[in-house]
């Protein structure tokens, strides 16, 4: 069976795998990490640059596939086509309200009510950190739509917004806004909740990324692409900060 007509016919059981079993995985792998030591300064470095070196060459991977030509776009586009038609409508009318989640304005705020919290709570630098990664990781990713220039799909069933495709800014601010404002929560406030952070912010991440294919104004390359750069960018984030409390108790 080809692939886009499998994706066709089981697009909803796809969709269901994508939202609610990985996000399931990452909070039992969570919960079976938290069972054993803390991990040392090296391990925590050698984790963050796997995920780097992981999100880069994905990232790489599909930018080279567009860049040489239309063969990729085009079964991109037929991809997208046959999950957007086996998609039923009222879970379209779902994502496509669920998508605003991953705007720019709500992740703005979302990290400034965050960053508000901590400098009530006295977390200046934690505050500072917070809102220089997100907000460095927003530029981060208009950059990288201004290099590869890649135009939107077509067949949208909303308005398409006028920047490029390439990477998914929803997808690339969402795993980095959200996932820098889970780091937050799990570092100040460590409990046996946690792995339901973690399950729950790969939820939403996960949602926001899939509704952009469903709703149509992303490819799914795009969507990937977002994940994969974003997710490098949280990596080397979190791998900071975390080696840099590390270095903070050692000399302390």
């Amino acid at each position: 069976m080809e692939y886009t007509a499998l994706a066709q016919r089981h697009a909803v059981a796809i969709i269901a795998i994508v939202l609610f079993v990985v996000p399931s995985v990452a909070a039992g792998a969570w919960a079976w990490a938290a069972r054993k030591r803390p991990a040392s300064g090296p391990a925590v470095a050698v984790f963050a640059l796997a995920t780097i070196a992981c999100g880069a060459a994905a990232f790489v991977a599909i930018a080279t596939r567009i860049a040489r030509g239309t063969a990729f776009s085009s079964a991109d586009q037929r991809l997208l086509d046959a999950v957007r038609d086996g998609t039923p409508a009222f879970v379209a009318r779902w994502f496509a309200g669920l998508t605003h989640l991953g705007d720019p304005w709500f992740l703005t705020l979302m990290c400034a009510l965050m960053c508000a919290a901590l400098i009530l709570t006295r977390r200046f630098g934690l505050a500072v950190y917070l809102a220089a990664t997100t907000s460095a990781g927003g530029l981060f990713n208009q950059a990288l739509k201004a290099m590869m220039r890649r135009d939107r799909p077509t067949g949208s069933t909303v308005p398409l917004p006028e920047s490029f495709a390439f990477p998914s800014g929803h997808t690339f601010g969402s795993i980095v806004c959200y996932g820098m404002c889970a780091y937050v929560l799990l570092r100040l406030a460590p409990t046996r909740r946690d792995p339901f952070i973690v399950g729950l912010a790969c939820f939403i991440v996960l949602a926001i990324g899939t509704s952009r294919v469903v709703i149509g104004v992303h490819f799914p390359g795009d969507v990937i692409g977002g994940f994969a750069s974003g997710g490098a960018w949280l990596a080397a984030c979190i791998g900071v900060a975390e080696l840099a409390r590390r270095q903070a108790r050692t000399v302390g």
